[in-house]
């Protein structure tokens, strides 16, 4: 669960994650008194605040702290106890080895060890059940409406009105036309069009993308136009060819969906992602300057113009921002033409701009949006308002891109994607959308050696 995705949530599912912490912490309580019982020195006893801080991000960080009711109680228990053991018993046998305990002093650890695994397990299959208890009697549903009809809708709206303790309360169901099949498991709502009025007026939290003639046109639309709403959007699996990216799968009950607004990275992830990237854009500066210096000095010297080239561009959830670029074109030289594409032998572009560009060296200054926080290091490339305005067009899906930071570098850049019409658009958007889907600490990495790689060898245009 990421706190982003609270907004998603309704109260009886900001209750559930309350509930589960609340356990948590009652379970330390009670290990604590178990162990504090038998005359121990284990390290919760001197430190007990910090051990159960630790413990607590141990189960954040494993996704332990989900409101969904379709968790697996089993899956859950198990996860539970194979991070809590293992990261204890390690600990442990740290201790041990250190000798900052003896191996007779280490089973008051042990003691603490089980016992809070033992509560926690208890109290955490109590709150799941009477969580799907109170959602069988009707109360803590997520309003659910499906797009589409045919056997997968009718399969799927039956299984939902059948097993209540899924979660969700299905309020119908939106198609090119009534089916008679259809509304016999929910309210026909209306068409596909109408579906935004319908969002304004009704509280719901899942859209359920359903389609037996694979259009994937239409879908592409659909995900694009609710893309950004407080939603979660799924499909069937049908239509795994139709998304370009690696998505996640969620299982319930033998029903396999597709989830479009995956829990991409976790809050761990992106205290650790900005910390690097305040880091990196703050030691690269540093290192440098030297360099930025002779860039500027041979730009001032080599055409009439400013040093630096500004121009707004959209970021995280479509926010304008001003990116910053050492001037590789001549000046005013959109004058005429608005906002393009530069191509490979742009006219436009000065002799020293296309050094900078091969290089990629004209986008050192965007180490300073990284420090305000509108980019990061990693991420797809930022475009103009204008442009976006013209691809929204044809590319109804593109404002995915818009819910992660833009980046200086990303997988698109190092594959060799780059805009110079609609078709490279559509290549770079998979790439894009790769990166979106698949985002983690260690992929960011990888794309920064790769990216090195690219530099040196001169990869830009």
């Amino acid at each position: 669960m990421k706190f982003r995705e609270i907004k998603q949530h309704h109260i009886p599912a900001i209750i559930s994650i309350a509930a589960l912490f609340i356990m948590d912490s009652l379970a330390f309580y009670c290990a604590y008194l178990v162990t504090e019982s038998t005359g121990s020195e284990f390290v919760g006893i001197k430190y007990p605040f910090r051990v159960f801080i630790f413990i607590i991000f141990l189960i954040f960080f494993a996704k332990r702290y989900n409101p969904s009711p379709t968790i697996s109680r089993a899956h859950e228990s198990k996860t539970i106890i194979q991070l809590i053991y293992l990261v204890g018993i390690g600990y442990i046998v740290y201790r041990i080895f250190s000798k900052s305990i003896s191996i007779d002093k280490a089973q008051y650890d042990l003691v603490f060890l089980h016992s809070f695994i033992f509560f926690d397990i208890c109290f955490r299959l109590l709150i799941r059940s009477v969580q799907r208890y109170f959602l069988t009697k009707g109360y803590g549903g997520r309003g659910t409406i499906i797009v589409g009809s045919g056997e997968d809708a009718f399969n799927l709206a039956d299984e939902m009105n059948r097993n209540l303790s899924l979660g969700f309360v299905l309020q119908g169901y939106f198609n090119d036309s009534e089916s008679v099949h259809m509304s016999r498991y929910c309210k026909y709502l209306g068409m596909p069009g109408e579906i935004k009025a319908y969002l304004n007026h009704h509280k719901i939290h899942e859209m359920i993308i359903v389609s037996d003639n694979h259009d994937h046109e239409k879908l592409l639309q659909l995900i694009g136009t609710f893309n950004l709403f407080d939603i979660c959007i799924k499909i069937i699996p049908d239509m795994y060819e139709a998304i370009t990216g690696q998505v996640r799968i969620d299982t319930i009950r033998g029903l396999p969906l597709l989830n479009i607004n995956p829990d991409i990275i976790t809050e761990y992830q992106l205290f650790l992602k900005r910390g690097g990237d305040l880091f990196l854009a703050t030691m690269v500066l540093i290192l440098i300057f030297p360099i930025n210096l002779l860039i500027s000095l041979l730009i001032r010297i080599s055409t009439p113009g400013n040093i630096l080239y500004k121009q707004i561009r959209l970021g995280l959830n479509g926010k304008k921002f001003t990116l910053i670029k050492f001037r590789t074109m001549y000046e005013n030289s959109e004058k005429t033409t608005g906002p393009i594409w530069a191509g490979k032998n742009d006219p436009r572009i000065t002799p020293l701009g296309k050094i900078l560009r091969k290089y990629h060296l004209d986008e050192i200054p965007q180490l300073l949006n990284v420090l305000s926080g509108d980019m990061s290091i990693i991420g797809p490339r930022p475009e103009r308002p204008k442009i976006i305005e013209d691809l929204m067009q044809d590319i109804p899906y593109y404002s995915r891109r818009f819910k992660v930071k833009p980046g200086i570098t990303g997988w698109a850049q190092i594959m060799g994607a780059y805009d110079s019409s609609v078709a490279d658009v559509h290549n770079k958007l998979k790439h894009d959308f790769y990166y979106i889907e698949n985002m983690s600490i260690l992929l960011d990495l990888k794309i920064i050696f790769m990216t090195l790689w690219v530099v040196l060898r001169g990869g830009g245009h």
